[in-house]
């Protein structure tokens, strides 16, 4: 299955959205994919040109011998977040598809 990071509103939104981040990544491991939220790589006290400086390099880093992302797995509300628009922009520039949460998981149930 895919390697998938999941982009969605943090800024602004109750618990910087951990809940909703952490339903979606259980659910895309429960079909089989291995799913990356930006609160596992970013520092609570960070400030946002922090945080994204952080998810923009984790989005793109490619690994020798590793793995990188296969899919970017948007969030409920991702159009509204100026970051999570910019990680799909990024994303769809280096050829890494995008997607909605549940349109990840339907295609891992196939």
């Amino acid at each position: 299955m895919a390697h998938i990071y999941i982009s969605g509103p943090v800024t602004g939104r109750e618990n910087r959205n951990f809940d909703a981040f952490r339903e979606a990544q259980r659910s895309l491991v429960d079909t089989g994919h291995t799913a990356i939220i930006p609160h596992q790589i970013v520092l609570p006290s960070a400030t946002h040109e922090r945080a994204m400086r952080t998810c923009i390099n984790e989005l793109t880093w490619w690994r020798f011998g590793g793995f990188s992302y296969d899919g970017v797995a948007l969030l409920e509300g991702w159009e509204q977040s100026e970051g999570a628009r910019l990680e799909k922009a990024v994303a769809e520039a280096c050829g890494i598809p995008c997607r909605t949460v549940g349109e990840w998981l339907e295609a891992g149930r196939e």
